[in-house]
């Protein structure tokens, strides 16, 4: 389990095969209310910091592989097999 500390409130990395995110994990207790992008206890925290909780997970040592998903394999395109039909037509768009 990943965890980041942002101004005072706890983030949680959530690493799926659909994709990865942060959540809210715990708002501070101390004397203020730390950020106002915290969302909420298991809500989505908002993208805009992400890259800075990332940046503060890999300072305390998490390496950064761990936020890399693995890229989808590219199918091989299929060449289009053109059809011709078998009695007269007329071509409406120019063609030949």
């Amino acid at each position: 389990m990943i965890e980041s500390i942002f101004k005072g409130n706890t983030y949680r990395f959530c690493k799926t095969d659909k994709g990865n995110y942060w959540v809210g994990a715990n708002r501070s207790l101390g004397g203020g209310w730390g950020s106002n992008y915290y969302p909420g206890n298991n809500c989505t925290a908002p993208m805009c910091i992400w890259g800075e909780l990332v940046e503060i997970a890999i300072a305390s040592g998490v390496p950064a592989e761990s936020f890399c998903s693995p890229k989808p394999e590219v199918k091989e395109k299929r060449e289009r097999v053109s059809k011709k039909s078998n009695r007269p037509s007329i071509s409406i768009f120019g063609g030949e």
